[in-house]
């Protein structure tokens, strides 16, 4: 699994897809990073929406590449035929999915909070602490976004089938708790991945008064149902999503 892993890394490293998504994730960054005066705390507090929807085009871009380019082509077959096995051949794929594209959205997006932090400090807005634990706990339905992939690409057999449907579903995703909000106050959480992480950028504000000046808070407490449910549902659904991929892939022709 090791070679294939090499293999995958080499051919990530020099994919156009992989540029393609360091451009779309400065895209998502770069107009939130007009104003210079910010602090990092106050840059977290006005683009919680661009930063929750970063990891959501981001691997649906760059996951689904490494996860299903070698449909089209013989890739997966000769990596059978010389010998692995389709467990390596499968779980090399999620490693390397895993691996990139939790790195770059953790990357990408801690990189504008860090540059204005080094700028002009983390200020006031928000507790340090309470965002240091959104951000942790942002990386569980990062995983559970890849893992719904994971078993999205190895259904359908092709990245540009998976592009789409992937897109698709993220639309749903975003639109159906919307329309539940409207129509009958019904919020969603943890329940879908998108909304967790909206949820988990989205901060209640209060008015405070800091060395002499009133300033706007931005509440980073979570209630502990937010992160149980965020913690156990990414948990079994990327558990359900890799089982049922693999039950799917060797149980499938691979050409």
């Amino acid at each position: 699994m090791r070679n294939i892993i090499k293999a995958l890394n080499y051919q990530t490293r020099t994919d156009n897809v992989t540029y393609y998504s360091i451009l779309l994730a400065i895209f998502l960054t770069i107009f939130g990073m007009l104003d210079f005066d910010m602090t990092g705390s106050e840059y977290v507090a006005l683009n919680g929406e661009s930063i929750s929807l970063l990891p959501v085009f981001l691997i649906l871009m760059l996951g689904v590449r490494i996860l299903g380019w070698d449909y089209a082509d013989k890739t997966m077959n000769y990596e059978i035929l010389s010998g692995h096995h389709r467990r390596e051949v499968y779980f090399a794929r999620v490693i390397v999915a895993h691996i990139w594209c939790i790195a770059f959205c953790v990357g990408f997006m801690l990189l504008p909070i860090i540059i204005f932090t080094l700028i002009n400090g983390w200020g006031t807005t928000m507790d340090f602490g309470g965002m240091a634990l959104r951000f942790a706990l942002a990386i569980f339905p990062m995983i559970r976004i890849v893992c719904q992939y994971v078993l999205l690409v190895f259904l359908v057999k092709s990245a540009y089938i998976a592009w789409a449907a992937g897109y698709l579903l993220s639309m749903f995703s975003m639109f159906i708790p919307m329309l539940f909000e409207e129509l009958m106050q019904i919020k969603f959480t943890y329940q879908f991945a998108n909304t967790n992480l909206m949820k988990l950028f989205t901060f209640n504000q209060s008015i405070g008064y800091v060395n002499g000046e009133d300033v706007t808070i931005y509440h980073t407490e979570l209630d502990p149902s937010v992160i149980i449910g965020t913690i156990g549902v990414s948990v079994a659904v990327s558990v359900i999503c890799l089982v049922l991929g693999y039950i799917i892939f060797r149980k499938s022709d691979v050409n």
